[in-house]
């Protein structure tokens, strides 16, 4: 896993690494496997600076080659999973968007591994698979494993807040079916014979080990086996603070912040996941001078949108909350948690920001994104050119010598309007075409889907990207990387990304509490498509929303959107590569609205 590649510093056997502020926990079988179809039910914890895992690892590495396969389920994504292979030349990472949150209910997880191909699944779907070369090295056999730990990297896995813990991971069952190809009853091609399900609904000796006083460089969590606990016909695993070890939970919800999105509307993070009945009301809400119209609990159940009328955001403001309620089967209960509301300070135009440096050439610093800060990166890392090479086509050469690497997010809080925006990317790292390749996505449109900036511009050009006349009405302009080719290493892998630049005009006399009268699915294009196209549609306010794909016979096909989105136009993109041509159907529905849009996918 992605712990180990960053020095590759490994601390093996059962070894207590001194100074760790969490306790985590880890199951692993006594035997070894080499290929097969592991699977797994899981609902994963939700919350910034941990995750949770099904993997598996050669425990003889550094005796033996290293050989890892992963799913790792990082807690700050609500539509994001790490899949990853590692052998002894490195990480092959891919964190794959999802159109769901994997931490809201139970999901079915996957991994294939054959001497052919990797692959992984998602509630029985294939969504990913790796075929190169690295698939022969993972040579050694391995055993299975789970865990739920917290990464000391938090360019990977975020800031942990302690108010959120403690944090579970429960598992429902656990599978093994042996690589038997041209024989097999499961799997792809039936290509597997299952070997074994465990129900979990007792702790079985004769299958698993339980890590205890185990851990490694790079883990802030030590593995105690006090954090496994099998309850209700599950396998669960603690994330807790030293002292809390076990299955259980006193803590009542906490308010963590809250920020004003406009005069109209404020959005506010609790620790944990809240009562959806005490959580609706607005009656539970109290901000001093300003009555509060509406609330809505967004879908992952600890956070909350209030709208209200005309909050003073050149002034202060404070929001309460009393009687809230968690999830928990204690049903613990706040008895008032308070939060000042941090107040939107907007971005005047343009907007120029160097994505891994200071100020320089006037383009602001790059900061970490969080909720009081109006633009910053998610995950990743800065890295410098040596020489601060002359670029060609650009006289800025002190910005594009910074690059930010393996990145997840990039956001910028836009008011309304209409921009034009310029991405540029410089490559330092890699030296030749296919050495690091990434998907490029803006809003929720696939922009690039195989970005290779080496070979558009070598190591001596800049390449840049222009979206011209971009509407942003949900309050933030949104850039996401997702790895095809990670590359090699720590430093310059993953996704890359050098500057953002930003102009255009923020709506006169438009606030955002202007927002359109109804919903509306207002267009796909191109259609006729193939392989993508895009689905245009508007909101009138904070909803939840539907978006699915369904064919002739009225069956679901694809889900593009399930959650929460706020007042005025979304774009998604619909990616047909793996449907067969046809007529299709794309429903938008959210509460009463229901409409649907027929297009065609033609090969």
């Amino acid at each position: 896993m992605l712990r180990r590649i960053y020095f590759l510093i490994i601390v093996c056997g059962l070894s207590v690494i001194h100074g760790q502020p969490y306790r985590g926990a880890e199951l692993r079988t006594h035997e070894y496997f080499q290929y097969g179809r592991f699977e797994t039910r899981l609902k994963s914890p939700q919350g910034e600076g941990f995750l949770a895992s099904f993997f598996t690892y050669n425990d003889s590495f550094p005796a033996t080659d290293w050989c890892e396969i992963d799913f790792e389920i990082l807690g700050r994504w609500s539509d994001n999973v790490d899949v990853n292979i590692i052998d002894e030349n490195g990480s092959h990472l891919r964190q794959h968007p999802l159109s769901f949150n994997p931490h809201i209910g139970f999901h079915t997880y996957a991994m294939e591994w054959t001497p052919e191909y990797v692959a992984w699944f998602v509630d029985g779907e294939e969504f990913y698979r790796q075929s190169g070369g690295h698939i022969t090295h993972l040579s050694e056999p391995t055993k299975l494993m789970m865990n739920i730990w917290t990464p000391a990297y938090e360019d990977w896995v975020g800031f942990i807040d302690e108010r959120t813990l403690p944090r579970f991971a429960y598992y429902d069952w656990a599978s093994y079916a042996a690589y038997t190809p041209g024989s097999g009853s499961v799997g792809t091609d039936s290509d597997f014979t299952l070997v074994w399900v465990d129900d979990f609904e007792t702790y079985n000796d004769t299958i698993w080990e339980k890590s205890d006083n185990h851990g490694w460089n790079g883990n802030n969590s030590l593995l105690v086996e006090e954090n496994i606990v099998y309850q209700d016909g599950m396998m669960i695993l603690c994330l807790t603070l030293p002292g809390e070890e076990g299955y259980g939970d006193d803590t009542a919800p906490k308010m963590l912040w809250a920020r004003a999105i406009n005069p109209d509307s404020v959005v506010v993070r609790f620790s944990e996941e809240l009562d959806p009945e005490i959580a609706s009301l607005s009656t539970t809400y109290t901000i001093p001078n300003y009555p509060i119209l509406s609330t809505i609990l967004h879908e992952d159940q600890r956070t909350v949108s209030l709208t209200l009328e005309d909050l003073d955001i050149n002034g202060s403001a404070t929001v309460y909350a009393q009687g809230l309620k968690d999830q928990s089967p204690a049903g613990n209960t706040q008895a008032v948690t308070f939060v000042p509301i941090t107040l939107p300070a907007p971005l005047e135009l343009p907007i120029r920001i160097n994505c891994a440096g200071d100020s320089a050439q006037g383009f602001l610093k790059d900061q970490w994104w969080s909720h009081d800060v109006e633009y910053g990166h998610e995950g990743g890392n800065y890295q410098t050119a040596h020489d601060y090479p002359e670029f060609d086509g650009t006289e800025l050469d002190t910005v594009m010598a910074t690059s930010l690497n393996r990145y997840s997010r990039y956001h910028i809080r836009l008011k309304p309007g209409t921009f034009d925006i310029q991405l540029h990317f410089a490559e330092q790292g890699y030296h030749a075409v296919g050495e690091r390749v990434f998907e490029l996505f803006v809003e929720d449109s696939l922009i690039e889907a195989e970005l290779d900036v080496f070979d558009h511009v070598g190591n001596s050009g800049v390449y840049t990207i222009t979206l011209s006349g971009w509407d942003i009405t949900d309050g933030s302009l949104d850039i996401l990387g997702a790895a095809l080719i990670y590359g090699a290493g720590y430093a310059y892998a993953g996704p890359l990304l050098n500057a953002i630049e930003i102009d255009g005009s923020y709506w006169v006399g438009v606030r955002a509490t202007q927002n359109p009268l109804d919903y509306e699915l207002s267009g796909i294009f191109p259609n006729p498509f193939n392989p993508s196209t895009q689905i245009e549609f508007t909101v009138p306010e904070m909803a939840h929303v539907n978006v699915s794909l369904f064919n002739l016979r009225g069956a679901q096909v694809m889900k593009l959107a399930n959650r929460p989105f706020n007042p005025g136009k979304h774009r998604l993109t619909l990616h047909g590569a793996e449907l067969s041509s046809g007529v299709y159907f794309v429903r938008l529905t959210s509460g009463n609205y229901h409409k649907s849009h027929k297009i065609l996918l033609l090969k």
